[in-house]
């Protein structure tokens, strides 16, 4: 509205940010094994800043839409390069530690709405969001400065990028681009969905997605002590089983009052999954953490990207309720390439 700028025109921002997020996502594993982690991360920070500031300052949309392609690139770096010291951390106890990392993405999809409000009312300027935001990258950097990171395993560029060859990787990188499409597709659609029905004047949808992305938070920070007792792939197989269960329930029951308790508890169980996934790709690889994170990250844009939108133009056609079959379609997706990647798992040897 302050730019006016058309829905069409602002719906083409996010794809810019998507596309900055690529190409980092792209650029860091080849960075993180050329120059090591601090300096990636450190380029990152310094162009979430920038990116912030341009879009704080921005006068039409051009200069907004360059402001969200490197805020997508700022969190590319961020993405890769953060996952990759996690990876390495913890030689041990992958499960626990990457669910625990990425429990503060849950608790950011929470929180972050809700300060970006209260700076935006006490700013009178939706400019002061992008500009108390900040903050975040900027005590980033001088922690990073300041703190010693874990080494990666020393290896061979040829053995390193082997990676890539692996069947294992590519299957977990496909199992997460249409885990993200699940995800999405109820934290970008869920709200249009549940405003659709009887008890949408009773519960906000709002604070319906809201309460999805609670539960979602929640199962970050519990996933991850059972996927390290109960193995990867036990945990993963479990999750994915409990997932399907609960997507053909939506599917089929339509009443709200199932609907909600469902995506309640969908919420909760997929949580440790993307984190899961990652453990299960990383661990027969400690060198070539990097390489993994990467390659992870970036199906995993794809996947938050392309199914979402895809969603949106199935619901244009056959109305809102199209999410409950795409949300099958797409769990069946992950679960079958989840499977792949068990299999290759157990032929996998550790390099």
């Amino acid at each position: 509205n302050g730019l006016g700028i058309s829905y069409g025109l602002a719906g083409l921002l996010f794809p810019a940010q998507s596309i900055g997020s690529l190409i980092a996502l792209f650029l860091t594993g080849f960075m993180l094994h050329r120059f090591g982690k601090r300096k990636p991360l450190a380029a990152g920070a310094v162009v979430f800043i920038a990116s912030l500031l341009a879009a704080a300052f921005s006068e039409g949309f051009l200069f907004l839409a360059v402001g969200m392609f490197l805020i997508g690139a700022g969190v590319g770096f961020f993405d890769a390069g953060i996952n990759t010291i996690c990876i390495d951390a913890h030689p041990e106890g992958k499960g626990k530690a990457l669910n625990r990392l990425h429990f503060f993405f849950g608790a950011g999809a929470v929180v972050g709405p809700l300060i970006s409000y209260a700076v935006e009312k006490l700013a009178a300027d939706w400019r002061g969001v992008f500009a108390f935001c900040i903050l975040g990258p900027a005590v980033f950097l001088l922690v990073l400065l300041a703190t010693p990171l874990p080494p990666t395993p020393p290896a061979e560029p040829t053995r390193r990028f082997a990676v890539l060859r692996r069947p294992l990787l590519w299957f977990a990188a496909l199992t997460l681009c249409f885990y993200c499409g699940v995800e999405w597709g109820v934290g970008a659609w869920f709200p249009s969905y549940w405003t659709a029905t009887t008890l949408a004047a009773v519960i906000p949808p709002a604070f319906a997605t809201s309460l999805f992305w609670l539960t979602f938070t929640v199962g970050r920070w519990f996933a991850g002590t059972q996927a390290d007792r109960l193995g990867f792939r036990t945990f993963l197989g479990l999750s994915f089983a409990v997932t399907l269960i609960l997507v053909v329930l939506w599917f089929v029951l339509r009443n709200p009052l199932f609907i909600l308790p469902i995506v309640l508890v969908l919420g909760f169980t997929i949580a440790g999954q993307y984190p899961t996934v990652v453990a299960l790709a990383s661990h027969k690889f400690p060198a070539s953490s990097g390489q993994v994170a990467s390659l992870l990250s970036v199906f995993a844009v794809a996947g938050s990207s392309l199914f979402p939108s895809a969603i949106g133009f199935w619901a244009d056609a056959a109305g809102i309720g199209a999410l409950t079959g795409a949300e099958l379609i797409l769990t069946a997706g992950m679960i079958v390439f989840g499977l792949l990647a068990f299999g290759a798992d157990r032929k996998q040897k550790a390099l």
